[in-house]
């Protein structure tokens, strides 16, 4: 009981900041971003790793994601701090073979840890909770479908009719070079109804309105 109360300070420490890392992320992901980047940037910007310059655009591109990150890199200078602090106060003071069995329990805590937190049910969970706080507390507000659908410069969503003299009439979207100039049909509006999902081998016809997103440029030369 001794021993465990020796690393007792150091996990303390390192749930901690594990919780604001977390809740970090559950921001950054409420931001817009997808989880895996919410959580990449989360633990970059803590642990003063850095961001790629994409990555970076992404992030300043927002006041509360500027904000959170602002917030985790002065946390993780205090916590990379505090840690070692804790460290040689658990572990300075007493004998070699006492910090060995220290460091055994503090390693198998830690994998402990590590292994449930790692649980996608028990992950899944922790975030929604963390969320429902968030939201409810009024620190940041899910964004409306308008605000996360972003599209990058030149890109974005165009109608294609489909007119008596138009090349594509007749072929297939995959014969059309769609996906070959990087465009995305959505959907297809023809009079028999919509065809929400459209496959490759789905075959064009005369009036047709192709719904497509993608470089707006190659879009257009569609419609030439």
């Amino acid at each position: 009981m001794e021993i465990f109360s020796g690393v007792l300070p150091v996990l303390i420490l390192i749930g901690i900041f594990f919780s604001i890392v977390r809740v970090a992320t559950v921001i950054l992901k409420l931001t817009g971003l997808d989880e895996k980047t919410a959580r990449f940037q989360a633990i970059s910007a803590f642990t003063g790793t850095g961001f790629t310059t994409s990555e970076a655009e992404i992030i300043l591109e927002d006041d509360i994601r500027r904000k959170t990150v602002t917030v985790l890199m002065i946390m993780g200078k205090v916590g990379i701090v505090s840690i070692i602090g804790g460290l040689f106060f658990s572990f300075g003071k007493d004998a070699l073979e006492t910090n060995v069995e220290k460091a055994l329990i503090l390693t198998v805590i830690l994998y402990l840890f590590y292994k449930l937190t790692t649980l996608r049910g028990f992950s899944r969970a922790l975030n929604k909770f963390i969320e429902k706080r968030i939201i409810a507390r009024g620190i940041i507000r899910q964004k409306t479908l308008e605000e996360l659908f972003y599209l990058p410069k030149g890109y974005g969503i165009a109608q294609l009719t489909i007119r008596s003299e138009s090349k594509e009439k007749g072929l297939t979207l995959a014969e059309a070079g769609f996906i070959d100039k990087n465009i995305l049909v959505l959907s297809i509006d023809r009079k028999e109804g919509l065809i929400s999902f459209p496959h490759a081998n789905d075959r064009i016809q005369e009036n047709d309105k192709l719904l497509c997103y993608g470089l707006l440029e190659n879009i257009k030369s569609y419609a030439a």
